[in-house]
């Protein structure tokens, strides 16, 4: 019986909730960290992207769409490796994220010539496309991948600045 009670007092709860709108691009601002090297070794690299929310609470997908581009601005041949593990899960759960509060997304890729035969990609920026709108940072890397395959990167799913000092 108190089982009972419970989940009406959760449905109640969840009937009564405001619902938390999705981030739009432009309540949103992107910058990019490379935390002083950490990404940095053995043949590998990364950045640490940013997201600051300058607008009211709102919910961010935890994996938004990430592009390198060139410096014409056009999208450069890469993509996201498939996430190591269960597939399709495990499932990705978006986050909320608080007015003046920021998201983190940790990028990861090939930075040096390792394999037999090599493609080099040069990126000027990146970009994330958030609902129907696009954010774009400044970023200076080279990035590898096998000739005649397609390059990849990895990115984590987003997560609040308070989970990823927990991880």
């Amino acid at each position: 019986m108190p089982i009972a009670l419970l989940l009406l007092a959760a449905q109640a709860a969840a009937i009564g909730a405001p619902q938390i709108p999705v981030c739009r691009a432009a309540q949103l601002s992107l910058s990019t960290d490379g935390r002083d090297g950490d990404f940095n070794g053995m043949s590998h690299s990364g950045v640490e992207l940013s997201i600051l929310n300058r607008g009211d609470d709102c919910i961010l997908p935890a994996l938004p769409r990430v592009q390198f581009r060139g410096l014409g601005g056009r999208p450069l041949p890469l993509s996201r490796a498939a996430p190591i593990g269960m597939h399709p899960g495990p499932a990705m759960i978006p986050v909320r994220l608080g007015s003046g509060h920021r998201a983190v997304i940790d990028l990861r890729w090939v930075s040096g010539p390792v394999y037999p035969h090599n493609r080099s990609l040069r990126a000027a920026s990146v970009s994330v496309r958030i609902g129907k709108g696009t954010l774009h940072a400044p970023l200076v890397a080279e990035l590898y991948g096998e000739a005649g395959k397609p390059a990849t990167f990895s990115q984590t799913p987003a997560s609040t600045e308070e989970q990823a000092a927990k991880d």
